[in-house]
């Protein structure tokens, strides 16, 4: 070990021990050199003590806490049992023998442990718990606002700090000498600026309040965070839940950033901002302005050290500050036992990542090197050995004398065919003669589990009707196999794309090798062991039984899983799918084989890839030479998709335009809308819309520009009503953002023929303007228009907004969709039957109906169509996702959500208090869907917060019904009876509805 005579800000290092020894930390310096054993547990931010030297808190192997300075030495030996970092007063908080004092940056106890709780010291005061409460001390402990106090904020540099006394329910904000500044009134307040402004909250919604506690900003917002370093805050508003807001306010009030994607954390004045359309990430700079362009598939918040993990085009690397990026070329950024990429917060300062398998390499905000470690393994895991190289490769440090596993790092972005495969063999060694085992096996009853990593021999604990319908016979192997969690997939959205791959390559090259052992598959042949989302299977016949390869694909709530399965059996053991046709292999066989020439995916996706490159690079006539390549690939096949095609029709008006051959570019729109508009009925792939969305809008654009008649604009306009009716409701309302500039110019271009649309163009331009819509300032036409004392008139004197929903309209009420899915079935005790049967227990109409009528008695006066609709339609629908509803209910499903979004707050606006708490009563019932058979999770609607989810006792129907949902009805149930009969899951939604109702019933 070395010592370091030089001052420097030391690094801490993670050491990757196994469970039995537990992560530990090192201290490295700048080049990678040991300062101090890896023998802690934790160790926090370093602080400068302004003298030349820096000082942290950190745990010993023995669990207690002390100081450290930069040369690894104990300020103050680890007798602690807490210790926390400093804060702006140069004191930093202890706790020893359960009380708590305060150490400062000398590591000298300046205020010794007699507190039940001490908080960090703001404006040179620090909120104590003492044993009657919560009062403030100044730096040298002694009390100086006595209280006591049931909550204490921070002091603010003005003075100034929420409190709520003792037995009240509201806070006040009190100054230095402890004097109620301003009177108990809100709900909360967070600390004041050096500006007298603070956030507070009133009931639900959050607002800015001055010194005299005066409302700047009338509470309207979800929340409102505390102002940071660069006097914004970031607020939230949830009130329409179709057109969420996020964003930064000044001081002001004024909302100087707005978006639906952007980051709460903005760093040295950068936040990250989520492009829509797939536009990638950015970082906005304090004023709004895209300060990075937005070209990253993910990216991490900008670290203080001045660097951030971003992935540009499947490559990982650094970004600073100035938009420089680095790339990295390493596998991946660690990541932490949970998943999440440790980047420079979990490196303070350095950034690891992933070499390879057991290797992990730290590097600085400029990407240099600063030390590596690897663990090398051997036969016995209990040899394993760990080492530290120090940045010019040199060994600074080993484990030696005490022998342990050590956790080695693998992949956890891009994972490696050993973490998906079952047995790794079945990938490297010969699929061949596991498909013979299979072949050659004795025929058993097997389960293809979709969610579950189960035994496909074993059938005890699935539900009998799911035995029934996906129960096979004969052999089978789970080859490979993956699961994305919702939390994972949401936070890296690229994950769907890495792992699709992965599991098309292993199919393909799997498909291949059974191929060469057992000849080509049959053609047009579809064994699907078990229907998902998507299905790819081939199937060959051997000796008189089926060998089936499939693909599986399920996608959740937010999560999804691929399965790669092997089985093999009998025709009619495996429900083999093929008509019963005797001349299907006839003398024409070798011609149908001929003709139906598979797909080459993996060719097409380079070419893609290829072309994507070129657009990128300007270089538009060689991306026509690839969509050449690519539409004589897709022509020679039979199995193309109509994905692949809007690919295709994507570069190609895309390139044409770009090399100014405009009517050429406007064809290829036609054609791709005539080829796509078809197969969309139950499509729900991204990229058909996309190139829809753009074929419309570029078709509506050069309409427009070329006008000269009402008739002509009217025609751009039809296009600009096909462009934003392509937006299914599982999508956002970003997605169509980019459009905006050509409906608000096709909608003035129109008005100059109709006069009568100037107000359905302005109102649409103010709600661009509502939400910080780039294009008002990017684009001279529009920019003009706002600042027209026309439409600045139309502004203060009209309360007009554009209220077009932009879903298609359909004529269809979801009452007809009903009674049509209703028809398919001889009576309506069948039709209730089959679709209980389909998902469980549901609530009944008449139930339903009973509670409407008792809503609409109490309240005085009938519901709204669309919510009572809404209210009797829940429970014969398998949630409100494209992929889940029978296609039967589609249409008329999807017209009733928007007709109730298009309501709600029109409808609530006339409601008394009483009336809004009695309706979410009977809303949280009578709006129950069920989501999953599984979980046995219902949706529910209330009209102020939306969609939800319930669980039920799926086992005791009718005790559900008669011990919960009619006496919560009558206000009769009592909290312990739900405490007993449901899980801590749904405990915090069942307490809401009990206090829904017993306010009701207060004011009833």
């Amino acid at each position: 070990m070395t010592e370091n005579s030089n001052v420097f800000h030391p690094y801490v290092v993670r050491f990757p021990f196994a469970k039995s020894l537990g992560l530990r930390y090192a201290l490295i310096d700048v080049n990678g050199n040991l300062v101090r054993e890896p023998n802690l547990l934790k160790v926090h931010n370093f602080t400068s003590n302004d003298k030349g030297g820096y000082i942290t808190a950190a745990q010993d192997l023995n669990e207690k806490w002390g100081y450290l300075d930069q040369n690894g030495r104990w300020l103050i030996e680890p007798t602690l049992e807490d210790a926390r970092i400093f804060g702006e007063e140069g004191l930093a908080r202890f706790k020893k023998e359960g009380l708590w004092g305060y150490v400062d940056l000398n590591g000298e106890v300046k205020i010794q442990p007699q507190f039940e709780e001490g908080l960090p010291f703001s404006a040179g005061l620090a909120a104590v718990r003492l044993h009657n409460g919560y009062a403030y001390i100044d730096s040298t402990g002694q009390v100086v606002v006595e209280g006591p106090f049931e909550k204490a904020g921070f002091f603010s540099p003005i003075g100034l700090a929420a409190v709520k006394k003792q037995g009240s329910s509201a806070c006040g904000v009190i100054n230095t000498k402890g004097e109620m500044v301003i009177a108990p009134q809100f709900a909360d307040v967070s600390m004041y600026t050096s500006d007298g402004i603070a956030p507070a909250r009133k009931g639900k919604l959050w607002g800015l309040v001055d010194t005299q506690g005066e409302w700047i900003v009338k509470p309207t917002y979800s929340r409102i965070e505390e102002f940071n370093e660069e006097g914004l805050a970031f607020f939230s508003d949830y009130s329409d839940m179709m057109n969420i807001r996020k964003g930064y306010l000044n001081a002001k009030g004024d909302v100087v950033i707005e978006g639906t994607s952007i980051s709460d954390q903005m760093v040295r004045g950068l936040a990250k901002v989520d492009e829509p359309y797939g536009g990638g990430i950015g970082f906005l700079d304090r004023t709004g302005t895209m300060a990075i362009p937005p070209q990253y598939a993910w990216a991490a918040p900008f670290h203080e050290c001045g660097a951030s993990i971003v992935l540009r085009k499947d490559q990982w690397g650094i970004l600073t500050m100035d938009g420089q990026f680095r790339e990295m070329p390493y596998v991946e950024p660690l990541t932490d036992h949970e998943g999440w990429v440790m980047g420079f917060y979990g490196g303070r300062g350095m950034a690891p990542f992933l070499v390879r398998k057991g290797e992990v390499v730290y590097v600085d905000a400029a990407g240099r090197e600063v030390c590596r470690l690897r663990v090398e393994e051997t036969g016995n895991p209990q040899e394993h050995s760990l080492q530290l190289f120090n940045a010019e490769g040199r060994i600074a440090w080993k484990n030696e004398g005490e022998r342990d596993t050590f956790l080695v790092e693998s992949p956890f972005l891009r994972k490696q065919p050993a973490q998906h495969f079952e047995d790794i063999q079945y990938w490297e060694g010969d699929i061949t003669a596991a498909a013979q085992v299979l072949l050659d096996a004795e025929p058993r009853d097997f389960y293809p589990y979709d969610w579950y990593e189960r035994d496909v021999y074993d059938l005890s604990e699935e539900d009998e009707d799911e035995i029934d319908e996906y129960k096979k016979r004969g052999a089978m192997e789970v080859l490979a196999g993956t699961y994305v969690s919702e939390e994972h997939y949401g936070h890296y959205p690229f994950l769907g794309e890495w792992e699709r791959k992965a599991f098309e390559q292993y199919f393909t090259a799997i498909a291949d090798r059974l191929s060469d052992s057992f000849g080509d598959p049959l053609p047009g042949a579809s064994i699907m062991l078990r229907w998902g989302d998507n299905n790819i299977g081939k199937v060959w016949e051997v000796n008189g039984k089926y060998l089936v390869l499939e693909w599986f694909t399920q996608y959740g709530d937010g999560d999804f899983v691929h399965r790669l399965w092997l089985a093999a059996g009998t025709r009619e053991d495996l429900e083999y799918d093929e008509e019963d046709d005797e001349n299907e292999y006839d003398s024409n066989e070798e011609e149908t084989q001929e003709n139906d020439k598979t797909f080459d995916l993996d060719q097409f996706e380079r070419l893609v890839k290829e072309a994507q490159a070129h657009l990128d690079a300007e270089e538009h006539e060689e991306v026509l030479d690839l969509v050449f390549q690519m539409e004589e690939l897709a022509s020679d096949s039979t199995d193309v998709e109509v994905t692949h095609m809007s690919w295709i029709y994507d570069c190609k008006r895309n390139a044409l335009y770009q090399l100014g051959r405009v009517e050429e570019a406007l064809e290829a729109c036609r054609e791709a809308i005539a080829y796509i508009s078809p197969r969309m009925l139950f499509n729900y792939r991204p990229e058909p819309r996309q190139t829809l969305r753009a074929c419309h809008n570029m078709l509506a654009r050069e309409l427009m520009e070329h006008a000269t008649s009402k008739e002509e604009c009217l025609t751009a306009w039809e296009h600009v009503k096909a462009c934003f009716q392509t937006k299914e409701p599982n999508e956002g309302e970003a997605v169509l953002e980019h459009f905006y500039d050509t409906r608000a110019l096709v909608l003035l271009k129109l008005s100059e023929f109709d006069p009568a649309e100037r107000a359905k163009a302005f109102a649409f331009l103010q709600r661009m303007q509502t939400m910080g819509s780039p294009y008002l300032r990017d684009e001279p036409r529009l920019a003009k228009a706002i600042n027209s004392a026309e439409y600045q008139a139309f502004v203060k004197n009209s309360h007009e907004v554009d209220r077009e929903y932009v879903q298609a309209p359909t004529k269809e009420t979801a009452m007809e969709a009903v009674i049509r899915y209703h028809k398919a079935y001889e009576t309506f005790s069948q039709f209730n039957s089959q679709v209980e049967k389909e998902f469980g227990p549901i609530l009944s109409l008449s139930f339903r109906e009973d509670m409407i009528a008792k809503a609409e008695e109490e309240l005085g006066f009938a519901l709204p169509d669309a919510l009572r609709q809404f209210m009797l339609v829940p429970g014969l629908v398998h949630g409100i996702y494209p992929e889940l509803v029978p296609p039967m209910e589609i249409q008329g499903m999807f017209s009733l959500i928007s007709d109730v979004w298009g309501v709600r707050r029109e409808f609530e606006e006339r409601l008394t208090q009483k009336e809004l708490y009695w309706l979410e009563v009977h809303c949280q019932i009578c709006g129950l869907s069920q989501m999953d058979d599984h979980s046995q999770e219902y949706m529910y609607f209330t009209p102020g917060k939306g969609f939800g989810t319930f669980i039920y006792n799926r086992d005791d129907w009718a005790k559900f019904e008669a011990d919960v949902l009619r006496p919560l009805l009558a206000h009769e149930i009592p909290a312990e009876t739900f405490d007993q009969m449901y899980s801590r899951k749904v405990t915090d939604q069942i307490k809401r509805m009990i206090e829904v109702s017993r306010a009701s019933s207060a004011m009833l």
